[in-house]
């Protein structure tokens, strides 16, 4: 009689092909199955876990809480630096930062108190919770990005070409070959005049003490061009007039609001404010009151 273990290859496939008709799952096939369907939900509860703690930390912001409790937001800023901010007569501040703060403060519908600060300890009040914000002409520093958050530029103080009001051969740095630029001595528009030249050796540098007498050269036609900050263009052209900016700025100097690093939602308050002034023509009002046109 024929047993199972005299069984060839074939007839062992068919017995075992017999009872997988009361088996339809082989073991192998559901454990792996299994597997994949446990580690996708692991998966997925991790990128919801996430996501939860990303929007309760994010919702976490002590210092708008309080903004919107007292309806007061403490602005840190050195009123020394006119026309952004100084004193008047009557020891109040005033200047295009100050009109930024309450044009901002008007759009959350808060009060501004502005918190007098030397500029040396401004991000130092944000970290003592001496201020909720600082607006001070303050430029970006990448080094204490991890200190504190920054807001979009709100104002644009690099450094730019200038030529003369009707000048139209000089449109870019590369246009002075064999032309005069003027440069205030020592300063970044030097610097960027000295690294100029070891492009084009034919330029001549004009170093001037002050940015005003390089932009007076250009109107007296002394130089073809000056490199100056945004600033004193805006403000020799208030004065005098007679000249313009040309091209993109060679070095950026954005000036930012700053706001504590734990505070998510007020940096996010204060970009969607200045995205709106900037929308309604606030900001370029601003800079017409502040420095004319």
């Amino acid at each position: 009689m024929e047993t199972e273990e005299s069984r060839g290859p074939k007839e062992l496939r068919g017995l075992m092909g017999r009872f997988s008709r009361f088996w339809p799952i082989r073991p192998f096939r559901w454990s792996r199955k299994r597997a994949l369907a446990t580690t996708a939900l692991a998966l997925l509860l991790v990128v919801v876990g996430v996501l939860l703690w990303r929007s309760a930390h994010r919702s976490e912001d002590r210092v708008w809480e309080r903004i919107q409790r007292s309806g007061v937001w403490r602005v840190g800023m050195d009123p020394s630096f006119p026309p952004f901010e100084s004193l008047d007569e009557n020891g109040q501040p005033v200047g295009y930062d100050v009109d930024l703060a309450q044009a901002i403060a008007t759009c959350w519908g808060v009060e501004v108190s502005f918190e007098g600060i030397g500029f040396d300890g401004l991000l130092a009040a944000l970290w003592a919770d001496k201020a909720d914000s600082v607006i001070s002409g303050l430029p970006v520093d990448p080094r204490l990005a991890r200190d504190v958050a920054y807001s979009i530029p709100y104002f644009e103080a690099g450094l730019l070409l200038v030529v003369a009001e009707g000048t139209s051969d000089i449109s870019a740095p590369d246009d002075l070959a064999g032309r005069r630029l003027a440069v205030e001595w020592g300063s970044e528009g030097d610097v960027q005049g000295r690294e100029l030249r070891r492009r084009l050796p034919d330029v001549t540098l004009l170093p001037f003490p002050y940015p005003q007498d390089a932009l007076t050269a250009v109107v007296a036609a002394e130089a073809d061009g000056a490199l100056v900050d945004a600033i004193s263009l805006r403000q020799f052209r208030q004065q005098h007039g007679g000249v313009h900016a040309v091209g993109a700025p060679l070095v950026s100097v954005p000036y930012v609001v700053a706001v504590p690093r734990q505070a998510p939602r007020l940096l996010e308050a204060v970009n969607d404010a200045l995205v709106d002034l900037r929308e309604e023509g606030t900001l370029k009002r601003l800079e017409v009151t502040w420095f004319g046109r």
